[in-house]
């Protein structure tokens, strides 16, 4: 591990947090360099806490990306709440995501007011949604609401991700780093190749399908003489029905999401893969406790 001087440097967690599909994901890749959280146009991709790092000679930003914030209806959503509410209570620094081109977004952003008293910055995200003229009385209705700073982006075409990111990096407090500086995450491999999975069923599967699926790998054997490393995971959905739609006519769906994901994780692992999946019915996982609780999900205070 580099040792590093701790007389300036400054580390800390930063919680990004907003409304679903509002761009937290795609803008904590771009604020680390690297694809680490999964990236659908659907609401509610984000499902758990993921951590990524960032650092430099003089700072470390541990980014914490998080379920969008909703009024949950059901268990695995109260869960999702939770997870949320925890990371802003974590954070160091709270950075408020908001789709300026969605105005529940804006309306929330007006009335997100932490009672942390930590340092908070702003982000309006998908800046090419509104005009230059429309994005300056935009600034106008949020300039005396207690920003340390408002920043504009376009995550997607990283467009203002550098001025983001130092902002964010001055707000830390000073500390030693908090993880090895060469880490990118402290997520478990497992975890990344099941939420490569995931995103795959939520790209590739109708509307509702991919809400009611959740992935556990159960087996990653890395093999040597250069076979391929084995992976095998599960695709759990809640119904007969959903199973038949996963796997597809002559099992063509299911094999679609493997031979898709297999090319995703082979790009992040850095080498090759025999990935194996196969489909269960949990029957209503999303609201059991219990099975939440063996899915590895985080479960709601009140009902534990």
């Amino acid at each position: 591990m580099t040792t590093l001087s701790t007389h300036t440097f400054r580390a800390g967690f930063v919680t990004l947090v907003g409304l679903p599909n509002v761009g937290k994901s795609t803008l904590l890749n771009a604020l680390v360099g690297e694809r680490l959280s999964i990236i659908t146009p659907k609401a509610q991709t984000t499902q758990r806490k993921l951590r990524a790092i960032y650092s430099n000679d003089s700072h470390q930003a541990v980014f914490i990306d998080t379920p969008g914030i909703m009024e949950p209806r059901y268990t695995l959503q109260r869960s999702m709440h939770e997870e949320a509410m925890s990371a802003i209570e974590d954070a160091d620094v709270i950075v408020a995501v908001i789709d300026v081109g969605f105005s529940p977004s804006i309306e929330w952003g007006i009335s997100f007011n932490p009672s942390s008293g930590k340092p908070k910055i702003l982000c309006f995200n998908k800046c090419d949604r509104i005009s230059k003229k429309e994005l300056v009385a935009l600034r106008e209705r949020f300039a005396d609401l207690g920003w340390e700073d408002i920043y504009t982006t376009d995550a997607v075409k990283e467009v203002g991700i550098k001025p983001l990111r130092s902002g964010i990096l001055a707000q830390l407090p000073e500390s030693a780093p908090l993880y090895p500086v060469d880490e990118l995450s402290d997520t478990p491999v497992r975890e990344f190749i099941a939420e490569m999975i995931r995103e795959t069923c939520l790209e590739e599967l109708v509307e509702e399908v991919p809400y009611s699926i959740a992935v556990q790998v159960e087996q990653f054997k890395e093999r040597r003489r250069g076979k391929p490393t084995y992976i095998e995971a599960v695709v759990y959905v809640e119904r007969e029905s959903q199973k038949g739609i996963v796997v597809g006519t002559g099992g063509t769906m299911i094999r679609k999401i493997g031979t898709r994901t297999r090319v995703k994780i082979e790009k992040f692992l850095e080498q090759r893969v025999y990935l194996e999946l196969r489909v269960k019915v949990l029957p209503n996982w999303r609201k059991k406790t219990h099975q939440l609780r063996v899915l590895g999900f985080r479960v709601p205070t009140q009902e534990k």
